[in-house]
């Protein structure tokens, strides 16, 4: 939304920095080494769509919130690409080797709590905030965000060869992003007039969602490089 560009850009400057992106981007680490926190992205990826339809207003057909329903089903079944990529990388197969239970336990471990409040938080914004310039705003948020993420993972499966062959964490997804981001219309093609309060308010949106996503990142990060590992199923 170009309203919030300046906002959104300030706090993706900082994203980029984090130990997550500067880990996903280090040469000097082994490239299939730095994919190895990507079964704690488990919780985050299957309720990405949860979160989507919070934003949902059916009732509503005002051309800002039809924008917030194309986003929705441009994205909501992307989990679906994780789960097949789930199963394309070792990491990630390890993960869906073991018995379900105990993996079960990892994704709600305390220590993947981080990743957990990032669908619960973004939920509950959706739920409170409920205008479509807000959950136009929320969008925006998460896809600034994840973008941060992104850079640094194409071209990490890019060293790997695998850019083609993986959808979610390759060319599908990224394709798919570009395609979205061709679509999107500013808040004044839509006619929307925003009410008293509602840019800051929605400034406020942006910087709840980097801030819990600046968590989650930390989260994937340690799970990439502590060596607690999950057992091997018998």
């Amino acid at each position: 939304m170009d309203i919030l560009d300046s906002v959104i850009e300030a706090r993706q400057a900082k994203l980029r920095k984090s130990a997550l992106c500067t880990y996903l981007a280090d040469a000097a680490i082994p490239p299939y080494q730095r994919l190895s926190f990507v079964p704690a992205m488990m919780f985050f990826t299957m309720g990405f769509k949860d979160m989507l339809a919070a934003l949902r207003d059916e009732r509503d057909d005002s051309p800002l919130q039809q924008s917030v329903h194309q986003h929705c089903d441009e994205d909501a079944f992307h989990w679906q690409w994780y789960l097949e990529d789930l199963a394309r990388i070792e990491h990630g197969r390890r993960l869906l080797g073991v018995p379900p239970a105990q993996a079960f336990t990892e994704v709600w471990a305390p220590t993947n709590y981080a990743t957990r409040e990032v669908v619960y938080h973004a939920i509950f914004l959706a739920k409170t905030h409920r205008t479509p310039f807000l959950r136009m705003a929320i969008i925006d948020a998460l896809e600034a965000t994840f973008a941060c993420f992104n850079e640094p993972m194409y071209r990490l499966v890019g060293e790997l060869g695998l850019y083609e062959e993986l959808h979610y964490f390759g060319k599908v997804h990224e394709h798919a992003e570009a395609n979205h981001a061709k679509d999107q219309d500013g808040v004044e093609g839509t006619g929307y007039l925003l009410r008293v309060g509602e840019f800051e308010t929605a400034v406020g949106l942006v910087n709840e969602l980097f801030d819990v996503f600046e968590g989650m990142f930390d989260c994937w990060y340690r799970a990439g490089t502590e060596e607690v590992a999950l057992p091997l199923a018998a």
